[in-house]
């Protein structure tokens, strides 16, 4: 029966109601691995206690499902009670025999293709699920979904009622928090780092037929009613295939019944576990892409934020150069003079300098005269044999404003023109416009009135 990914609650529910044994053995395929991951990181790897520990959280689940079947994501619950679960066997395993060493699992260092800070696993696994239940109920949900349970952010949205964005924000914060708080117990790393680690080594296959046993453990348990659980959870695998009948008998006919009808089904479900490990790598492998991902689309947003910043100067460059452009075309359409005749000498092969009989005050750019910028626009024009300004252009200006307004007053200047051998020639000259605040509108011991209008003040450097 295909069961939809999103109704662990109807599941449940089904489950207390009706004693459905496939909708159990569904939510056991959904969560084993969490489960199981998480009790063998609080049992310092020992495979053995942490399959015990996996029977007995799955039982209490079988037990408690009534009560359960309100909760929409199971993920939080599986992890604190695995904890619980874990705490209470470790403490009963030390009373039996004292362990002398830990089984070297996930030791192995890992390495980032991409330059990621490697992170110690070994270090990790200790205070992992200690620093995950400091965690807000929110961020360890996210946490436990998108790394223990394997979820894209599109399925950690739709579990938690957020967008896949939204989703992905979520992971992301609470991943930096649970660095935050491993940092505090002497496991320094990056967020990238973590999360990569997490993606790697957090959540192991359980192995092949543990689903399967323990379905049918708590199922066997809760049709009991808890009598028999103590006998079949804190049994080892072994232990447990060997006295199977034995408890089959214990429980009565009802354990017999409810083992028989989901046999099919658990069959099922120990062909598709064979192929997790293989899952498991392909995830591992999707995870550190989804790492080298994120760093290329925030070098990707940088320069996309760089090069609509330049667009944004060269179109309002463009606008400037097209309102010079304009400006001058309108002078010379306006002044209907015609064309320079003879020849056009520099100024300083002249024998007399043009020299000014009327210079009109160039006009402030209000923007800046509101802001105090001050600037200065080179301007090259010819004084022709009459005394009149002709072909005024800008050679440079700090600001394009203040070129078009010097351009605009030096069009309307008259002269005395050049001379050259005692004749009126054609003069060409280059002057510099000071464009500054006059000092009674900067400030000074007076402030200045309000509205009180600044004044373009031009400075003939010299002829050019």
């Amino acid at each position: 029966m295909q069961m939809n990914e999103d109704n662990d609650a109807e599941l449940l529910r089904r489950y207390a109601e009706h004693r459905a044994e496939d909708a159990f053995a569904e939510i056991v395929r959904r969560h084993v691995n969490l489960v199981y991951s998480a009790a063998l990181r609080q049992v310092n790897g020992d495979a053995h206690l942490a399959q015990e520990v996996t029977q007995r959280v799955f039982a209490d689940l079988a037990q408690k499902a009534g009560a359960l079947a309100r909760h929409r994501v199971l993920a939080g619950w599986l992890f604190t009670s695995t904890r619980y679960a874990a705490a209470k066997q470790v403490r009963g395993e030390r009373r039996r025999q004292a362990r002398e060493t830990e089984a070297q699992l996930m030791q192995e260092r890992f390495h980032d293709d991409d330059g990621v800070e490697a992170l110690d696993w070994g270090r990790v696994r200790p205070v992992l699920d200690a620093a995950l239940a400091e965690l807000g109920e929110a961020d360890r949900v996210a946490v436990l979904l998108r790394f223990f349970e394997g979820r894209d952010y599109a399925g950690v949205g739709a579990r938690l009622g957020l967008g896949e964005n939204a989703a992905r924000m979520r992971v992301e914060r609470a991943v930096d928090k649970l660095r935050g708080l491993l940092d505090r117990r002497g496991v320094g790393s990056t967020t990238a780092a973590l999360a990569l680690a997490l993606g790697n080594q957090a959540v192991l296959a359980a192995p092949a037929g543990l689903a399967a046993t323990v379905t049918g453990a708590a199922l066997m348990s809760a049709a009991a009613g808890g009598g028999g659980a103590a006998v079949l959870t804190f049994m080892s695998m072994t232990k447990l295939q060997l006295g199977f009948a034995g408890a089959v008998i214990a429980l009565g006919v009802g354990g017999v019944a409810v083992q028989s009808k989901s046999n099919a089904a658990l069959r099922d479900e120990l062909a598709g576990l064979r192929g997790r490990d293989v899952g498991m790598a392909v995830l591992a492998a999707d995870n550190a892409r989804l790492v080298r991902a994120a760093n290329e689309v925030g070098t990707l947003r940088a320069d996309d934020a760089e090069l609509a910043r330049l667009g944004e100067e060269a179109a309002r460059l463009k606008a400037q150069m097209g309102e010079t452009a304009r400006v001058a075309a309108a002078k010379a359409k306006g002044a209907g003079l015609a064309p320079i005749k003879g020849e056009i000498l520099p100024a300083a092969k002249v024998d007399v300098q043009p020299k000014p009989t009327f210079q009109a005050q160039p006009m402030y750019p209000a923007a800046f005269r509101g802001a105090g910028v001050s600037g200065e626009a080179l301007i090259k024009f010819v004084v022709d044999a009459q005394g009149k300004v002709r072909d005024a252009v800008v050679v440079k200006a700090t600001h394009a404003e203040f070129g078009v307004s010097a351009v605009d007053a030096v069009g309307k200047w008259q002269f005395d023109p050049g001379q050259k051998d005692g004749r009126k020639v054609n003069t060409e000259l280059q002057v510099p416009i000071v464009f500054t605040i006059a000092a009674e509108n900067r400030g000074g011991d007076a402030p200045k009135p309000a509205g009180a209008p600044a004044k373009a003040v031009s400075k003939v450097k010299q002829w050019f």
